[in-house]
């Protein structure tokens, strides 16, 4: 039985756009400013410029060949099936290290109305929120992150025009113009070095674009929908973040920029607006919620692809009856809980730990994704000549380009103060996955017989959610599964719901 395709255009552009502007740039910008100054609007420019090669890179990919397992299918099939494995377990890592951070980013930003020793409970709350939302339909998934997209993408353009306005006088009590551009060292007073340095949060920031990739497996017309996303994708961001950074640094000297609370409540505080900083207080925490969702998703999927594919214990690609897979959409949201224990210990240092953990993961998956595209373009499957698929251009130096760049901001990512630990447990995730899959699956996989090594399909098993309680579990048994294999629509098209609902007893 197949994941639901219920995710527009609309839906998709919002979901990459949620997984992109989150912690990250609400309060990730602090350390990025702190390492370049008013020059980390120029690291900004650059990283998404990197940006926009990778995700085309991805689109052509997708368009081709539209996967829930997405790059980490690419990987295996154009490059070797070590790298398929490697790409799918760090990816899933990175993401549940992401989620972790959106969550105690939320739980931070709790600290402006209530005790901290009370926003923890917040964060659980935020954590069983985000649980049920995602063991719901896939569209009912993409409509509460389009709804939740919307309110930050609408907080964004109003703090940008409000920021602007202020820097150019509109305010009558004070003027800033260009001061606190020039004012404090210059506009690069850490040197190009720290521009550099600063690209590792502002790719950290932009990580989370991929999620269209793996979203196109449940998108009703991927040809369409995939580049049309792309476009909107680049564009917003690079607009969103790029304006409020410039204004950030604008209307703040970079120097007072630091990690108490976001710096966007920051900026209406100094404004001195009635009520603006609680009502962008209000708007951080959907975003951290909204990019907590996108990552519950794209996780999700991704371990769901590895039980599918046999890479992974075979009960997590249980589906339940919305063909939804609770099992692995319940056993990413654990982590969530453990953030928020680690934030109980250690408020102060537990969003830079977490973050540097998943840089790594997001930066060595944007790699990976560029290897598999400079190999996928010669053996791509042949152009469909009824409508021309989507074509990365200056193709393979943009490619080669994105390759070079993503190798030195994981380099980078050693030199960075405070991350240096996201590196060291990088490349320990990495040899470890890679000592798993050479020591035990591919021994495996050669001593099984010939008809067994294909990919394995979901199977009735456990279902953890049902277990739970979050969610009734599917039916199970022989009978089930091959209800499934004889429901299941050819060519991946979708089937009516009626035909996967669970056979009443007698």
């Amino acid at each position: 039985m197949p994941l639901k395709k219920g995710l527009n255009s609309r839906q998709l552009a919002m979901i990459s756009i949620g997984g992109v502007i989150g912690v990250g740039m609400f309060l990730g910008s602090a350390s990025a400013v702190s390492l370049a100054g008013p020059g980390v609007v120029a690291a900004y420019a650059l990283g998404g410029v990197i940006m926009l090669l990778v995700m085309m890179a991805l689109a052509e990919m997708s368009v081709a060949e539209p996967s829930p397992g997405s790059f980490r299918l690419y990987a295996a099939k154009y490059l070797h099936p070590y790298a398929g494995f490697l790409t799918g377990w760090v990816y899933w890592l990175a993401w549940v290290a992401i989620m972790s951070a959106e969550i105690v980013a939320a739980t931070t930003y709790m600290d402006f109305w209530v005790p901290h020793r009370y926003s923890w409970f917040f964060g659980i709350a935020f954590a069983l929120l985000m649980t049920l939302v995602n063991l719901s339909s896939v569209s009912s998934f993409g409509e509460f992150e389009f709804w939740f997209s919307t309110i930050k993408v609408v907080a964004i353009v109003a703090f940008i025009g409000i920021g602007a306005a202020f820097i150019f006088g509109a305010f009558p009590r004070v003027r800033i113009g260009t001061t606190n551009y020039l004012g404090y060292g210059g506009f690069f007073p850490r040197g190009l070095s720290g521009v550099l340095l600063a690209m590792v949060m502002v790719m950290f920031a932009y990580g989370g674009t991929e999620v269209i990739g793996v979203a196109a497996g449940e998108s009703t017309d991927p040809r369409r929908d995939v580049p049309r996303a792309l476009n909107g994708i680049v564009l917003r961001t690079l607009i969103l973040y790029i304006g409020s950074i410039a204004v950030l640094v604008g209307v703040i000297p970079w120097g007072q920029v630091g990690l108490r609370g976001s710096p966007f409540v920051l900026v209406y505080e100094l404004l001195g607006i009635p009520g603006a900083a609680n009502v962008m207080n209000f708007v951080v925490i959907t975003a951290a919620l909204s990019s907590m969702n996108s990552g519950l998703y794209t996780s999700s999927r991704v371990l769901y692809n590895l039980a599918e594919q046999g890479e992974a214990p075979r009960l997590l690609a249980v589906l339940n009856r919305r063909r939804v897979p609770a099992n692995a959409v319940v056993l990413s949201t654990l982590a969530l809980y453990g953030a928020v224990l680690v934030y109980y210990l250690s408020p102060r240092t537990a969003f830079l730990y977490i973050t540097a953990m998943s840089s790594f993961g997001v930066m060595f998956t944007w790699l990976m994704i560029s290897l598999t595209h400079l190999f996928f373009r010669p053996k791509a499957p042949a152009e469909d000549p009824r409508a021309p698929a989507y074509r990365m251009p200056g193709y393979p130096y943009t490619t080669w380009a994105a390759i070079i760049s993503m190798t030195a901001i994981i380099l980078a990512i050693y030199f960075v103060p405070g991350q240096r630990i996201g590196f060291v447990s990088g490349v320990s995730v990495v040899l470890a996955v890679s000592a798993y899959y050479w020591f035990i699956v591919a021994p495996a996989r050669r001593r099984a017989p010939a008809g067994e090594r294909a990919p394995l399909r979901p199977a009735p098993g456990l279902d953890l959610a049902g277990f739970f309680g979050l969610w009734p579990k599917e039916a199970s048994g022989a009978a089930s599964g091959a209800a499934s294999d004889a429901c299941s629509a050819p060519d991946g098209e979708d089937v009516d719901d009626r035909q996967h609902q669970p056979s009443r007893p007698d």
